[in-house]
């Protein structure tokens, strides 16, 4: 599995944070939260897109808690709804990978993109975070579903 590699500009996202980790069970609540205050956001880039943003501090471990951030794009951040909260992310180049069959492969697609493709590869971190996109492919469970994960890059120190 090879990624794409794009350049984006500043994104800047509007949504719920979550702090923990899936198998608290808490996890998916903070996406149905999400979508009874999603009417609320204004200037909307597309509304037939989602991110979820995985946010790691230096001493992350994987297993851990960790921060997760479900939003969408917004063309700026003047008008933030009150139980909201807004980030801006810097412009970077991403590796992006497609994980079809949707939720249920993310996992698996992750630990590929970690363990296997990144110390192979002449990339690391850009930025401690990274980003699941669902857009018109995202199908739920579906096998033929597609989220895609970007991941901000840059080339390795030498």
């Amino acid at each position: 599995m090879q990624p794409r590699f794009v350049d984006l500009a500043e994104l800047n996202l509007v949504g719920l944070p979550y702090f923990g980790t899936p198998a608290e069970g808490k996890f998916t609540a903070t996406w149905h939260r999400f979508f009874t205050l999603e009417p609320s956001i204004q200037n909307r880039v597309d509304p037939k897109v989602c991110f979820g943003v995985e946010l790691y501090d230096k001493d992350f471990m994987p297993g851990q808690d960790w921060y997760y951030f479900v939003a969408v794009q917004v063309s700026d951040l003047q008008e933030i709804p009150g139980l909201l909260f807004a980030k801006a992310f810097p412009a970077c180049r991403c590796a992006v990978f497609a994980a079809v069959g949707g939720v249920p492969k993310l996992g698996e697609v992750f630990q590929f993109i970690y363990n296997e493709w990144l110390p192979a590869s002449g990339f690391e971190m850009a930025y401690p975070w990274d980003f699941e996109v669902y857009g018109e492919q995202f199908k739920g469970d579906d096998p033929e579903s597609v989220v895609e994960i970007y991941i901000p890059v840059k080339e390795k120190a030498s």
